[in-house]
């Protein structure tokens, strides 16, 4: 998530081509981020200092988190919480952009203080960012006065993660009386709390669900890739079911349904959430406890 918000703006911002996004993209599959570039991204150590640990790690055949506690730059809590931060998108973002000398870690830095600049984001809103965690950035990117709306978009799009795709794209959400759809995929759910759950996409943008999901080839927005993005919708509702359950709120899900060509209406606002699935743009459609009207 942090690797395709991020390149998407150094690409808007014209800092990198999208040749070297793709060469960025390719390095970071194959490769594992150092510790030394870790520990200077975190402050822990200078460039000087870790420059001096690689030059001693060439002569003797040592881990580098070894030296460094030897040398005694480095404690052994610091480099295990090194070892943790090793799966970091951001650092693993940082090593592949400098070691195929497309950015220095100095322009990277630079680069990250322009988004926050133009998000508007405060030094908490960039270490939720940085940290890659799904669940810490989301929050970033997902605004809603609802609880019951914010938790469904979380469990939505970490479902969409761990089935459909590891690595998707979030724009920020909005808020509107109406929303115009080509294809909509969607649900009810009624009890305590009554809710809309969809999922809306241009043309054959809605397979990117529909094909992963049911592990078929449907070619086109026909009546079974419809059933299969129905029936991943269900999925989520069902594990947000489930999640409300454990806190005592009942409710029952309506069978799945789906629209093509027509406009959903809310008294109260639609939530509104852009996301890139598999470089398809799709909408997460969500009303809740508001009444809803569809026309076609």
């Amino acid at each position: 998530m942090f690797n395709q918000i991020f390149g998407k703006f150094l690409l808007e911002q014209k800092l990198i081509s999208s040749e070297q996004w793709t060469e960025i993209q390719e390095d970071q599959k194959k490769t594992r981020v150092r510790l030394g570039l870790i520990a200077v991204s975190e402050k822990l150590l200078s460039q000087e200092q870790a420059d001096k640990i690689n030059r001693k790690q060439a002569l003797e055949d040592k881990r580098f988190g070894d030296i460094a506690v030897e040398m005694g730059f480095l404690t052994e809590s610091q480099v295990g919480r090194l070892l943790k931060l090793q799966g970091n998108p951001y650092l693993s973002f940082a090593q592949a952009a400098t070691e195929l000398g497309i950015m220095t870690i100095a322009e990277v830095e630079a680069a990250m203080n322009l988004y926050q600049q133009a998000n508007g984001f405060t030094n908490t809103d960039m270490e939720d960012f940085r940290s890659g965690d799904v669940d810490r950035m989301i929050p970033l990117y997902v605004r809603s006065s609802k609880p019951i709306s914010a938790g469904l978009v979380g469990v939505m799009i970490r479902t969409i993660i761990r089935l459909i795709d590891s690595d998707i794209l979030v724009e920020a959400s909005y808020t509107a009386d109406s929303f115009e759809f080509q294809n909509l995929a969607m649900q009810e759910v009624e009890g305590e709390h009554s809710i809309l759950l969809g999922l809306a996409g241009e043309g054959n943008n809605l397979l990117a669900v529909a094909e992963t999901f049911g592990r078929e080839e449907f070619g086109s927005m026909d009546l079974f890739a419809f059933d299969s993005v129905c029936e991943f919708i269900n999925c989520v509702n069902g594990l947000y079911a489930s999640e409300l359950s454990l806190r005592n709120v009942q409710v029952d899900m309506v069978p799945p349904t789906f629209y093509q060509g027509g406009h959903v209406t809310a008294e109260d606002k639609l939530l509104i959430v852009p996301i890139y699935v598999q470089g398809r743009k799709i909408r997460i459609v969500i009303a809740t406890d508001t009444d809803v009207k569809i026309e076609v």
